[in-house]
């Protein structure tokens, strides 16, 4: 999945085009690619056929069409699945903000933005393989990540806490003359 060419690029209407501190896309792992899908798709209709053409030749020429039938199906609920996790979320950090947009399976789009300052990030049950990822400020809380793997997670939590400290401490450091 291409998620950068599903996701809405930089908002146009800002007066100041100022580029992001930090940028993480989050997606689903798919590891099926393009290649894999045809592969699969066209090996399956294969088998199919010649089981198909093997039970025409015996005489059973009925299992044919179910066999078919069959294939079809699994074709068209396998598309459906491949296609369906769009899923993908934009964290971008400015020296004022944090920008969450979110592109959900069905397609979608929001947005959030928080404050960096106070913002902390949480990890609910970090050692536990069914941990959550949370961004919490001002009694609010969005999940995030929730497509990743519990180890994705507690290393994003890292890095993200390691770059909203950094972004911190960079704006109150006194500014020397």
């Amino acid at each position: 999945m291409e998620a950068e060419d599903t996701m809405p690029g930089p908002d146009s209407g800002n007066a100041d085009d100022e580029m992001p501190v930090f940028e993480a896309l989050l997606y689903p792992y798919r590891s099926l690619g393009q290649r894999g899908y045809l592969i699969l798709i066209s090996g399956t209709g294969v088998i199919m056929a010649l089981y198909g053409l093997t039970f025409m030749a015996l005489g059973a020429w009925p299992i044919f069409g179910f066999l078919g039938a069959e294939w079809l199906l699994f074709w068209f609920l396998f598309s459906r699945h491949y296609r369906g996790d769009r899923r993908a979320e934009r964290l971008r950090l400015y020296h004022d903000r944090l920008v969450l947009e979110r592109l959900d399976a069905k397609g979608k789009f929001t947005a959030f933005s928080m404050q960096p300052y106070w913002l902390q990030v949480v990890l609910m049950r970090g050692a536990e393989p069914d941990n959550a990822l949370y961004l919490r400020s001002h009694g609010k809380h969005v999940e995030i990540g929730s497509f990743l793997s519990a180890p994705e997670r507690c290393d994003f939590a890292g890095e993200l806490t390691r770059v909203l400290e950094r972004n911190r401490s960079d704006h109150t450091a006194p500014q020397q003359s």
